[in-house]
């Protein structure tokens, strides 16, 4: 399921239609809707901007243009205040690969936020720039602001690879040393006005970052990008977590990626403060954790090879949201390749999405054996680790 697709799943009455990288970086200046024939719960449809640096678990709305040099109000939701995060003398990587191992931190203009969605072989964490357009603040669906003609807008994050699970022979670009760590600057291709610029670097041994922008070209340069890596530090190893656990799971499918208040792979990114939950990607066969140069899915959130994928999401958010007063139906409700159940109190959407990799009666039976917990209180939520592991 691509970036997009999620964002239509999680806010609109219809199936999720296709956008281009191009609607993606434009962030907001294209509106485009191609829905699919299929069946709908919801009443009223919810245009869905461009994503820019998050799309959310809601209307992906875009955040206020802040003055250069001034950074946006500070997020005051569970998200943001709930994050474990400390920082450490040295890199520390558990076993466990659901694991945080680096925290938010700032350089110069540039902004990293606390890293939301991990895999086995990496965790990704969203990339705000001052004076930038983003999708991924949450916003009320009456009051929700569009880019003025003038308005920049921005897609970026920043990805930390274990060790050993990216490579950089296959990162074509220009090779250099920034502050003793070897790197590599790689640019294009161009998107409307858009460019894509990334640069990876050796943080520590064998391990990786790279951090991906698609802006205007004079807003972002590798002079900014650079100053991410002597910014870049290690916080003490903290397990992720998700608000719910799997009873069943099909047989050779394993959990591969995970988002912790969002959807899991660079959908999770894209929709980094709208309100989600919670979401995992499980695979068959499992999914490659060396010769990287991109996360699973790449900039447009490609669905992986076998996989499916949980979503946890409120239900006034949800494309198959019930209407006021409107009671939880006893069994779940599928079509065009996914189901969705709710919470005895309606509050509460869990869907499980296949684009048609797995059968209904397979993905009901997941539906049956999740396991919520207090999805408004993260502290009482699993590791993923265990959460995710069946038997």
């Amino acid at each position: 399921m691509h970036v997009h697709e999620l964002v239509e799943t999680a806010t609109s009455d219809a199936p999720p239609p296709r956008y281009t990288v191009d609607d993606i970086v434009a962030a907001g200046r294209t509106v485009q809707r191609r829905r699919r024939t299929a069946w709908t719960m919801a009443s009223a449809a919810l245009a869905v901007t461009g994503v820019v640096a998050a799309v959310s678990i809601g209307l992906p709305g875009t955040a206020a243009r802040p003055p250069a040099g001034e950074l946006p109000p500070a997020d005051t939701s569970l998200a943001a205040t709930a994050s474990p995060l400390t920082p450490a003398a040295t890199w520390d990587f558990p076993d466990d690969p659901f694991t945080y191992v680096f925290q938010r931190f700032d350089a110069g203009k540039l902004h990293v936020q606390d890293p939301i969605v991990v895999s086995r072989a990496y965790q990704i964490a969203a990339l705000h720039i001052d004076g930038l357009v983003t999708n991924d603040h949450a916003v009320d669906a009456a009051t929700i602001m569009r880019p003025h003609g003038g308005d920049r807008s921005l897609y970026a994050y920043l990805t930390v690879y274990r060790p050993g699970a990216f490579d950089p022979h296959r990162f074509t670009g220009d090779r250099l040393t920034i502050d003793g760590h070897q790197a590599i600057e790689q640019e294009g291709p161009s998107y409307g006005e858009n460019l894509r610029r990334a640069l990876a670097w050796e943080y520590t041994d064998n391990a990786w970052a790279v951090a991906e922008a698609f802006a205007d070209p004079s807003d972002v340069g590798f002079a900014d990008l650079r100053g991410l890596v002597g910014g870049l530090r290690p916080s003490v190893p903290a397990p992720a977590r998700v608000p719910f656990s799997v009873g069943y799971v099909p047989a050779g499918y394993h959990a591969a990626e995970i988002g912790q208040h969002a959807f899991a792979s660079l959908n999770g990114i894209a929709s980094a403060g709208d309100g989600n939950y919670g979401g995992a990607i499980f695979a068959a066969p499992a999914l490659p954790i060396t010769g990287l140069t991109e996360p699973y899915g790449g900039p447009e959130g490609d669905d992986p090879p076998g996989s499916f994928q949980i979503l946890v999401l409120p239900n006034v958010r949800s494309n198959q949201s019930l209407k006021d007063g409107e009671q939880p139906p006893p069994e779940p409700r599928c079509g065009n390749g996914f189901c969705t159940s709710w919470t005895s109190d309606g509050r509460t959407t869990i869907q499980v999405a296949s684009g048609g990799r797995l059968t209904e009666a397979e993905m009901v039976r997941i539906l049956k054996g999740i396991k919520l917990a207090d999805v408004t209180d993260d502290r009482t939520w699993p590791p993923a680790a265990t959460a995710l592991r069946v038997g």
